[in-house]
Order: structure tokens, then sequence, then C-alpha cells
């Protein structure tokens, strides 16, 4: 079972060069699971009632064709069958006759008053639990993201009113606008000459964070290849490690890998 909504994307959803950001294509992705959830089940009331709550902790993104203002989109979502304690989550964005993004997830079932993982094979009302499809995606989450040895850059970030969301932290796409600001330098100059062309990104997340907290940023990059074809296309491959200041704990793990063509 498929659910699938389909929208208009808005100029202010959009970058300096019209294209739909990431973090959109992520909330695009959200609000279509947030329909499946409240038209099929387990619905936001019945996890509240229940002390219930998803929690996302890895997804992978794949781009495929830019997404422009004014276009429509169609956004497909569906589960796959638990696996373990990891509940499997797929995303697909239609543009026309074309797969323009997809995406995998990962997440958890929590007990939302003792903190506690709930396996999918103990919950008692797994008639809630049910509308599942078969199909899985040709790629996955990764268990960990492995970093280059040079992390050097540093960045910072604090934690405002407009990440937080009903769980009372940052919310998941908000991480997504952080890493995207992490991939642009101060010295760059906006103009539609300045391509950076986001082929996938991953995210992994560790533990939350909660409004006014800083989140600590090391950052590495990796130039992949160079074309050689004297067009000046290259490759490379952002990393990013991060954990909330003060905490010995990581916060989440990146890896974004784009183009400049």
């Amino acid at each position: 079972m498929k659910w699938s909504n389909e929208y208009k994307v808005h100029y202010y959803y959009t970058d300096y060069n019209t294209v739909l950001k990431s973090s959109y294509i992520a909330r695009y992705m959200q609000e279509t699971a947030w329909y499946a959830l409240k038209n099929w089940g387990p619905t936001p009331e019945y996890l509240t009632e229940n002390n219930l709550a998803f929690i996302l902790i890895k997804i992978n993104f794949k781009y495929y064709e830019e997404i422009h203002e004014d276009d429509t989109i169609k956004v497909q979502t569906w589960a796959n069958p638990p696996k373990g304690l990891i509940f499997p989550r797929n995303y697909r964005i239609y543009k026309g006759d074309k797969i323009a993004a997809e995406a995998v997830s990962s997440w958890v079932l929590m007990d939302s008053k003792d903190k506690n993982i709930v396996r999918p094979d103990d919950y008692k009302n797994k008639d809630e639990f049910m509308a599942y499809d078969d199909e899985e995606l040709d790629f996955t989450v990764q268990r960990r993201i492995k970093m280059p040895e040079d992390m050097n850059e540093y960045d910072e970030y604090k934690v405002k009113y407009s990440d937080i969301d009903t769980n009372f932290h940052m919310n998941n796409v908000a991480y997504i606008d952080v890493i995207c600001n992490n991939l642009y330098n101060d010295n760059d100059i906006m103009s539609p000459e300045l391509k950076k062309k986001m082929l996938s990104l991953e995210l992994n997340y560790i533990n939350e964070a909660k409004f006014a907290q800083t989140i600590e940023i090391n950052k590495g990059t990796v130039i992949c290849s160079i074309s050689d074809d004297n067009k000046g296309e290259t490759t490379e491959e952002y990393y990013m490690k991060a954990k909330v200041k003060g905490s010995e704990h990581g916060c989440f793990e990146a890896k974004v890998v784009l183009t400049n063509k």
C-alpha cells in the first residue's frame, strides 16, 4: 500500500537557482507520511494516547531530477514490514513521469514515558501497524558513516524556536537546513553560476537537540573525481559529525555528495 499526495512547488521553497531546497524535499516527504498515518494508522492521536512515538534514526536521500518553482510533484510513501526493532519507510517523488527523488529511512517505536524502544513483535495492538508494502528501493541506510581523517573545519549552530516540533526537540528536517548551510563558504558568491547540485544526502540521528542548545559541527571535504572533458566538473563529498555542546554524546552525522554541474 502506497500513500500519495500532489503538491505545487512554491517559489519560497526554492533556492537562488529556483531549485527546490533539500529540506523542503524532506518536508514534502514528511507531510505525505503524516497524511498516511492519519488515514491508515497508527494515527498521531492513537500514538499520543498510548504514549508512543516514532523516532527517526537514519535516512538516505537520492536526487535524480531538479524540481523547480511551479512544478507539480507527486510524493509517495510506504512502509515495509518491520525488521527486528526497525520500521522501514520509503519515499518517492515524481516530476511528471520521471522519478525526481527517493529516500529510505529507519524508525523505531518508543514508549514516550519510560523512553524505552518497543519491539514490534511485543506490541499488543499489531493490527494498528498493518499498512505495509513489499517494494524495497535499491539502496539502503548505512549503519555508520565512515568519516575522513581530516575533519579540521568547525561550525556552531544554536537551536532556535523555528526548529522545534511537537516532540519539543529539533525537527528532523531542520537538521537538513543546518547541513546545507555548511555546504557554502562565506566567500561564495550567490549567483546562477554557483552550481552545487546535490546527488545524495545520508543523515544519521544519534541524540536529540533541544531549544537553545548549541550544536558543535566538525566538517571535512573530499574531492572524489575531476572530469577529463575540460569542463571543470568535480564531485565532492562533505562530511559532518556533530554533538551538543557540553555533552559527550553525538548529535548527528551526515554525508553529502555534490557536483558543480
